[in-house]
C-alpha cells in the first residue's frame, strides 16, 4: 500500500488516518535532498550528494508531468521496448492505470465511475440501467459480467467486446491527459490480471491519435475540465440523448468533470457534449461557479498538435484507422529477440493444442457445450477476429479449429493479410486463444483458471511468444 503524507503548514507528515508511524515509509532515507521544481501536483525530492543502491519491485522508476511529457511518446516507446509494468496517471478526473506486458495491453484499471465496466455496458446498449442496478444490488461490481450473462441478459462474446471497450477507453483517457502527474511502476504482470485480453498498443495509439486531433479543436473553446459550465436559457430544440442528459445536469455549479461523472461520460465524451452544446448557444463557460464573480472564457488559443515517437500527428479519418482487434500485431518480427516460425502448419498445431486444452479445463465443470456453444456464435459474428482466415469455421467439440481448412484459408488469403501474412495469420489465432481464455475465465474457479493460464503461455512459449 502507498504511504501517504500530508504537507502541514512547512511540515511534510504521515496521514494518521493511515496508522503510518513517522519512520516507517522513511527508513534508511537518511540524508540531505533537493526539492525539484515541479507541477503543483507533484514533489520529487533528490538525495544530494548521491548514495546510489536499489529497492525491489514495485518501484517508481519514472515520474513526470502529464502537461510537459507526452504521454503517446511514452507508451510508444514502452511498447517497442516490449516492456513489462504500469503505467499509472493521477489527472483532476480521477487515477487510471494500463498494465502492459510484453509492450502490449493486457489490463487497465480505473476508480472513475464512467469506466465502470457496468456503466460501459449501458453506454453500449447491451444492458439497461434497471437491469444493472438490480444486478448491483445483489453483486458486487467485479461479478457483474458474469452474473449478466449467467443470467442470460449478456451473451459471452459481447461481454469480452464491453472489457476490451473498457480498457481501450481507460488506455484513450491516459494518452488524452493534459494534467496531473504520471507514473511508470516496475512489477511483475501477473499470467492472470482478472480477465484474458491483449490488444495491440500499436493499433490503440493510432485510434488515440484521432481523438487527440478531435481533443485539440474541442479545446479551442473548452480549455480544461475545470471550468463551470452555464446555461444560457431554456431551449426547445432537438438535441442528442447525450447532449440533452448533460444539459439537464447544467446548474451553474458544476464543472466539465462534473457534469461527466454526473451524466458517466468520459472526459473525452463530456468535452465533446459541452462543446456541440456551446456551438449551439445553449451554455457558456466561466471559470466561477454561479453566484460567484463569473468571467466568461472565450477566444481561448487552440492546442498545439502532438507527436507520437517525434512523428507529427497526421490527422487520418476514422474510416482509415484500424480496429482495437484489427488482426494487426503492432509488432515487426524484428522488434523481438524471439524467433518467428515459418511454417503455417506449426502455428495451427500450436494453438490447436491450446484450444483444447482450454476446452478440457472448461469440461471438467460439466460446461463443455455451452462453451463451445458459445465460442461458435462468437466466432460466426466476426467477434473475434475480422480475419478472413477464420470466416465460415467451426469449433469442434473438443475445441480445436480444422487444421486443414485454416492452412487452406492461410494460403487461399495469404496476399490479403499484408507484407507478414504468418505474423496477422498468428494474431488472429491469439486473438480467438485470448477470447477462449476470457471465456473459461468466468466459468473457472480462480486456482483453476490460473493453473491453466500458465499452462497455455508454456504451450504458447513454443511459437516464441509469451
Amino acid at each position: 500500500m502507498s504511504q501517504r503524507f500530508r504537507i502541514d503548514g512547512f511540515q511534510l507528515v504521515p496521514d494518521e488516518r493511515q496508522g503510518v508511524q513517522p519512520q516507517q515509509p522513511l527508513a534508511g532515507r537518511t540524508g540531505s535532498y533537493v526539492l525539484q521544481a515541479t507541477s503543483p501536483d507533484l514533489l520529487v525530492f533528490a538525495r544530494s550528494p548521491a548514495e546510489g543502491g536499489s529497492i525491489t519491485a514495485p518501484r517508481v522508476v519514472l515520474s513526470g508531468d502529464a502537461a510537459g511529457f507526452p504521454l503517446p511518446d511514452l507508451i510508444a516507446f514502452l511498447s517497442q521496448s516490449r516492456w513489462n509494468g504500469v503505467v499509472r496517471v493521477q489527472a483532476p478526473g480521477g487515477e487510471r492505470s494500463v498494465i502492459l506486458r510484453e509492450g502490449e495491453v493486457r489490463g487497465a484499471t480505473s476508480d472513475v465511475a464512467a469506466d465502470r465496466l457496468g456503466e460501459v455496458l449501458v453506454r453500449l446498449g447491451y444492458v439497461d440501467r434497471p437491469q444493472l442496478d438490480t444486478v448491483l444490488r445483489e453483486h458486487p461490481p467485479s461479478k457483474i459480467g458474469r452474473t449478466l450473462v449467467e443470467r442470460g441478459l449478456l451473451q459471452a462474446h459481447d461481454l469480452f467486446k464491453c472489457v476490451t471497450h473498457q480498457v481501450s477507453e481507460i488506455f484513450h483517457a491516459i494518452v488524452l491527459c493534459r494534467e496531473g502527474s504520471f507514473f511508470l511502476i516496475d512489477q511483475p504482470v501477473e499470467d492472470k490480471l482478472g480477465h484474458n485480453i491483449q490488444l495491440s498498443t500499436q493499433s490503440l495509439l493510432m485510434d488515440s491519435i484521432r481523438k487527440i486531433d478531435e481533443l485539440a479543436h474541442f479545446r479551442k473553446r473548452v480549455p480544461n475540465g475545470r471550468v463551470y459550465v452555464l446555461r444560457k436559457g431554456l431551449t426547445h430544440a432537438k438535441l442528442e440523448p447525450d447532449e440533452d442528459r448533460v444539459l439537464a445536469l447544467v446548474d451553474g455549479r458544476r464543472t466539465v468533470l462534473d457534469l461527466g461523472q454526473a451524466a458517466r461520460l468520459s472526459e473525452f465524451d463530456v468535452t465533446k457534449v459541452v462543446y456541440g452544446l456551446l456551438e449551439g448557444g445553449f451554455v457558456s463557460l466561466s471559470d466561477k461557479p454561479l453566484g460567484g464573480t463569473t468571467q466568461s472564457i472565450s477566444a481561448l488559443p487552440a492546442v498545439r498538435p502532438r507527436s507520437v515517437m517525434g512523428v507529427p500527428v497526421v490527422r487520418p479519418s476514422s474510416t482509415s484507422l484500424p480496429s482495437v482487434r484489427s488482426g494487426q500485431s503492432g509488432l515487426r518480427p524484428s522488434e523481438s529477440n524471439r524467433p518467428v516460425p515459418t511454417d503455417s502448419r506449426e502455428v495451427v498445431r500450436v494453438f490447436n493444442r491450446i484450444f483444447r486444452e482450454i476446452a478440457a479445463e472448461v469440461s471438467k465443470q460439466g460446461l463443455a457445450r455451452e462453451f463451445i456453444a458459445s465460442a461458435n456464435a462468437a466466432l460466426s459474428g466476426q467477434a473475434l477476429s475480422s480475419s478472413p482466415v477464420l470466416q465460415g469455421l467451426v469449433f469442434a467439440p473438443d475445441g480445436s479449429l480444422p487444421d486443414a481448412k485454416l492452412v487452406e484459408g492461410y494460403e487461399r488469403h495469404r496476399v490479403a493479410l499484408g507484407q507478414e501474412p504468418l505474423v496477422a495469420f498468428r494474431q488472429a489465432l491469439s486473438d480467438v486463444m485470448f477470447f477462449l481464455l476470457f471465456q473459461a475465465g468466468e466459468l473457472l474457479e480462480s486456482r483453476a483458471d490460473e493453473d491453466l493460464a500458465r499452462r497455455v503461455k508454456d504451450m504458447l512459449a513454443s511459437l516464441g511468444g509469451s
